[in-house]
């Protein structure tokens, strides 16, 4: 045993001896380190007579709100925000109410009546230690005691003239702070704001993350989550991954970056792309495989069959002349006819639906027909090859047969074949995708039906 204590003894002095001769690897103290951190964060706080940009995410999973903050050196702060409709679990269901609650939904509201404070607490926090309207909101507890899980006080992991990173002491969601134009007003920036994430992310829109040299999918940027899925995949219904933004003026703002590029959270809008900190880029991608995974979420496409009007006015006249020889009433008539190019109800065997939607007026009365035939989609480089696979219904059954409509097989050839796609939008290429091919044209759109 006393073995043993000798050689404790003896480590124990060698340890003593290597902490007297090593040199201490910092200059000055934590409690000096601290000090200065809080000394640079009041002098930078009030630098700008514009105030700053804020990019507050509530919590990690709390999409970004935009809010104009000023910092004055009498303690005073002033919040702006364009007053939103927020979400919140409420006993098991979903409340929805404007976020500043005596304000009406799309106003400007300010409050420059409360306080900040740079503090020490572990650290240097940055504290709202007054009420204010404005950004106390996000904090309120509302009826559900936890309201959205925001904060009013924030650890202050960095500070500089050009960007501040703030991370809440309770809920842990980062937020960034940047200078604010001092010649843009409080509603043009609000306003520009939600047009780039309009313009870039709205209307189903998705787009493609190269993430050092792999791609993957964002959908649902307009939401401020993003989600993100394998490249060419759907969002699955369980479990999404997602990732919070924010729309700027010059780009958009991530609570955190994608993976282990964690701190890579500015994005730059440059000539249609959106180039990260770390050289990610987020853009349109390839059209073709973004036009196959466009199908799967939004269900259908709406197709304007440009070169096939002939052979459209050939199949009414034919279905016309049969409803008048079957009917006996001379007076029936074709008033619309309808495409559909939809897995909103089932995929038959394998493949998407071409449905054929013909509505018509009989002794006065409006009828419908619908015929189903299978058709095969699969990518190529630039764009997409559609083949026929088979009726689907009675009715496409007896219409592909029937050669008194002979016209019907006519009007499916224009949509088969390859088609080499393009774009009316190169900024959101999903709302405006066309395909076309020599003797055919399909515009594709968010809209599953068309006449």
């Amino acid at each position: 045993m006393k073995k043993y204590i000798y050689i404790v003894l003896a480590l124990a002095s060698v340890l003593c001896a290597c902490s007297r001769d090593e040199e201490n690897i910092f200059d000055k103290s934590a409690a000096e380190r601290a000090q200065e951190a809080l000394d640079n964060a009041n002098a930078v706080l009030p630098m700008y007579e514009g105030g700053w940009e804020m990019i507050y995410f509530a919590n990690p999973d709390s999409k970004g709100y935009n809010l104009i903050l000023k910092f004055n050196e009498d303690s005073r702060a002033t919040a702006i925000v364009k007053n939103v409709t927020v979400e919140y679990a409420n006993g098991g269901s979903t409340k929805r109410e404007a976020l500043v609650l005596d304000a009406p939904v799309g106003t400007i509201v300010t409050d420059s009546l409360s306080t900040w404070k740079a503090k020490l607490d572990n650290g240097p926090v940055l504290s709202f230690d007054t009420y204010n309207d404005v950004f106390h909101a996000w904090a309120d507890p509302r009826e559900n005691g936890d309201g959205l899980l925001g904060d009013y006080e924030f650890l202050i992991l960095s500070a500089d003239p050009e960007r501040i990173v703030l991370k809440g002491q309770k809920h842990g969601g980062y937020s960034i702070l940047r200078p604010m134009k001092a010649d843009i007003t409080p509603e043009d920036y609000f306003a520009s704001c939600e047009k780039l994430l309009n313009t870039y992310f709205g209307n189903g829109n998705i787009m493609t993350l190269n993430k050092n040299g792999k791609l993957y999918y964002l959908h649902e940027g307009s939401t401020g989550l993003f989600n993100v899925t394998p490249y060419g995949e759907k969002v699955p219904e369980a479990d999404p991954v997602l990732y919070p933004l924010c729309p700027t003026l010059d780009g958009i703002m991530l609570c955190y970056g994608f993976w282990e590029n964690k701190n890579e959270r500015l994005f730059v809008l440059k000539d249609d792309q959106f180039i990260g900190e770390q050289g990610s880029v987020i853009n349109s991608g390839d059209l073709g495989q973004l036009f196959l995974t466009y199908i799967d979420v939004n269900k259908g496409w709406k197709a304007d069959l440009k070169a096939s009007t002939g052979t459209i006015t050939e199949v009414i006249s034919t279905f016309e002349a049969q409803i008048k020889e079957v009917t006996k009433d001379n007076n029936a008539k074709v008033t619309s006819i309808a495409y559909t190019y939809s897995d909103t109800v089932f995929r038959y065997e394998g493949s998407l639906i071409l449905r054929m939607k013909f509505e018509y007026k009989q002794n006065g009365k409006k009828n419908t027909s619908i015929a189903d035939y299978a058709i095969g989609i699969t990518h190529e480089t630039g764009g997409v090859t559609m083949t026929f696979n088979k009726p689907a219904n009675a009715v496409g059954t007896a219409w592909y047969n029937n050669e008194s409509v002979s016209e019907i097989k006519t009007l499916i050839n224009t949509v088969l074949g390859t088609f080499v796609l393009s774009s009316k939008d190169p900024i959101n290429p999903t709302t405006a995708l066309i395909l076309s091919k020599e003797g055919s044209a399909i515009q594709c759109s968010g809209s599953n039906n068309l006449k």
